[in-house]
């Protein structure tokens, strides 16, 4: 024992010494590690919401709306395509259906708004004011308000109807947001549900984490996010409130749903706080997602327009939108049609530049050249293949370097083989990207769908045949309507509609290529007059759908709120607003038309009795007996002026176009209509 303790005090003096000894000579300074530190998407992300449209301000309510609902209707779709069990839908939404979820949600709604406002006021005033605190919700009870959720739309959900809901409420948070704060925030709940497919535990593991995405591989026309969306709603619902994010979801394939309660973290990972877990609930298949944010006082034309904006060009699916108000606005579905799955578009040869290739060649699983460039991009055949090994093969030649043949393994390519290889394949011509990626609206649904939502007096809808642009096909579709619950607009956004892939672009106007295009048009070539920045103005819509795969890579911003210029895509524009412009002239030439075949007629029969009476009495002058009869003579006038026209009114038809917004700006009576309508028969 004494001999270990001697030992273990001889080691200790050892230290010592040695510590001493290092203490006397200079230390050397730390390795440099330099400057830059690496970090992750999602910690980058979370201090800039903003990037993707949630900042602070009224916009922010429809941003919440647009990432959520747009996954919502992504979900249905994909729902439909994929079960073998498809419901049969009627033409349309039964309206009695809809009477009997308002009558459920009537009772149960309240004004959130006005109850803050008032409680605001007495605030202000000195008066006592009684909030119960916020206590902290437990699952069961998080469980049970998702049950009273869904019992107004059970009628629609057991019917299998396609159905997209979001809820808008103030909630009172004093321990957040105290109420009267001078800055105005408030504390709103919101709450997205849909019947569409839903997610299994490992889809549920992802969603919600930076770049965790269906489409980040391939490009295909769906709404589908960057993977920004709602990681970024998630993030900024955290940064503001601290509250976790609510969801239950159940694939359509599965007999039970997963519930969780979690957190994202900067590390692109999840914190459960609870679940998830299985369990049997009242739900056959959907997603449900419950969260609270922070932002100024909601006002309405901004989440509620999203909201009937996006039904329009998704008439297959019914929208509800309950506000903060407690009113519920409600969007039924408008066809029994879903449209077509769109395929994965594949890179085309005509857009890949020499980084991308290398990727590509990195990544391929293709063990040889020939399979590689016949399988990683379309409109790429064999022959094409060979040609472009020739001409690589003729480069490497000169440099007296080893050729290349069609059996090349991939993996042992050179940088120069590579860059050679990269020339050849950029110097040929190649044939346009197939169009089978696009799948627009159509003429017939989009003329039918504006005609039920705004009853116009005239809609002409123009669908134009697919074309190319950065090697990925697009269309693009213009509907024109006109009076009817048309008011005429006081601004040029009340009057031009943006679409793109179904999706309503509300924001950045002016800096979109679909403003720029509209704007470009002679209107008044088409009898239309414009305000100063050269957007129709009048009671008129138009809207506007450019739809493909290409449109993601002409998104402007990670906010995919405009669409770049492109030379192709301005001219489809312009030739689509003209052709339904021409459309638009032709009706408003002929209502002027009818109008002055009316108004001239009116005034000739108002004197008719006068002339055949006077024509008569010349006749009978002379003759003992009355052999014509005033009557029958002023009866024949009359039915003879009915359609008088001269050329003189058709040529000041054509040509009046100054002194109204429109030309023909009045409504027709019902006796001018009929007159139309027969000119039209004719």
């Amino acid at each position: 024992m004494v001999s270990i303790l001697s030992k273990g005090k001889r080691r200790s003096k050892g230290s010592k010494s040695k510590s001493s000894k290092n203490k006397s000579r200079p230390v050397p300074p730390p390795a440099d590690t330099g400057d830059i530190r690496q970090g992750t998407i999602a910690k980058f992300m979370r201090k800039r919401t903003q990037l993707v449209g949630f900042e602070t301000g009224l916009n922010k309510h429809t941003q919440y709306a647009i990432e959520f609902l747009d996954n919502a209707i992504d979900a249905l779709e994909s729902w439909w395509w994929k079960t073998s069990k498809r419901p049969r839908l009627k033409e349309q939404l039964d309206p009695k259906l809809i009477e009997e979820i308002k009558e459920k949600l009537e009772p149960i709604l309240t004004d959130t708004i006005a109850l803050s406002k008032k409680l605001e006021k007495a605030a202000r005033e000195g008066k006592e004011v009684e909030v119960p605190a916020v206590r902290k919700e437990s699952l069961d009870e998080k469980l049970t308000a998702f049950r009273k959720f869904l019992v107004p739309f059970r009628g629609l959900i057991k019917r299998h109807e396609p159905l997209a809901v979001i809820q808008l409420k103030e909630v009172f948070m004093p321990d957040l947001v105290p109420l009267d704060d001078e800055e105005g925030f408030k504390v709103y709940e919101f709450t997205c549900f849909d019947t569409g497919v839903g997610m299994v535990p490992s889809d549920l593991e992802k969603f919600g984490i930076y770049l965790a995405s269906s489409k980040s591989e391939r490009l295909r026309q769906t709404r589908g996010s960057q993977g920004f969306g709602a990681p970024s709603a998630f993030s900024d619902a955290q940064n503001t409130t601290g509250k976790p994010i609510f969801t239950v979801t159940k694939r359509f394939t599965s007999d039970v749903a997963t519930v969780a309660e979690f957190f994202t973290t900067t590390a692109n990972t999840k914190e459960y706080v609870s679940g998830p877990i299985d369990m049997d609930l009242p739900i056959e298949h959907g997603t449900y997602i419950r969260l609270n944010y922070l932002n100024i006082q909601y006002r309405r034309g901004y989440a509620d327009v999203y909201c009937e904006m996006a039904s329009l060009l998704n008439s297959h699916v019914t929208i509800i939108f309950i506000d903060p108000y407690g009113k519920v606005h409600i969007y039924p579905r408008r066809v029994n049609k879903f449209p077509d799955e769109p395929k994965y578009a594949q890179p085309h040869p005509a857009s890949i530049r020499i980084g991308e290739f290398q990727d590509l060649l990195r990544e391929t699983q293709e063990p040889d050249l020939m399979s590689f460039l016949t399988k990683a991009f379309c409109r790429l055949s064999p022959n094409k293949a060979r040609q472009i090994i020739a001409e690589a093969n003729k480069e490497l030649r000169r440099r007296h370097l080893d050729t290349l043949s069609p059996k090349t393994p991939t993996d042992t390519l050179s940088k120069t083989e590579i860059e050679y290889l990269y020339k050849a394949f950029s110097n040929q011509d190649y044939i346009a990207p197939p169009t089978d990626t696009v799948v627009p609206v159509g003429e017939e649904v989009f003329e039918q769908t504006i005609k039920l939502a705004y009853n116009p007096d005239f809609a002409t809808a123009v669908t134009r045949k697919p074309t190319s642009g950065k090697g990925l096909s697009f269309a693009v579709e213009v509907c024109i309507a006109y009076g009817g619950n048309i008011r005429p607009a006081t601004s040029a956004p009340m009057v031009l509609w943006r679409f793109v892939n179904r999706v309503p672009k509300l924001r950045d106007n002016s800096d979109c290529a679909t403003w720029k295009a509209t704007a470009s048009v002679n209107w008044k070539n088409y009898k239309v007059q414009t305000f100063d920045n050269g957007i129709p103005r009048g009671p008129i819509m138009i809207f506007i759908h450019v739809c493909g795969a290409y449109v993601h890579v002409m998104f402007k911003g990670q906010s995919k709120q405009a669409l770049a210029e492109d030379e192709v895509l301005l001219k489809e524009i312009k030739l689509a607003l003209e052709d339904a412009g021409r459309k638009f002239r032709r009706y408003i030439t002929r209502r002027e038309t009818a109008k002055r075949k009316a108004k001239r007629a009116g005034v000739l029969a108002m004197y008719a009795d006068q002339f055949a009476q006077s024509l008569v009495s010349i006749a009978n002058d002379g003759l003992n007996r009355n052999a014509f009869d005033a009557e029958t003579v002023a009866s024949r006038i009359r039915d003879a002026i009915t359609g008088f026209e001269t050329v003189t009114d058709h040529e000041e038809t054509v040509g009046d176009v100054e002194g109204s917004d429109l030309i023909a700006d009045e409504p027709l009576s019902p006796e001018e209509t009929e007159i139309l309508l027969e000119s039209e028969d004719e």
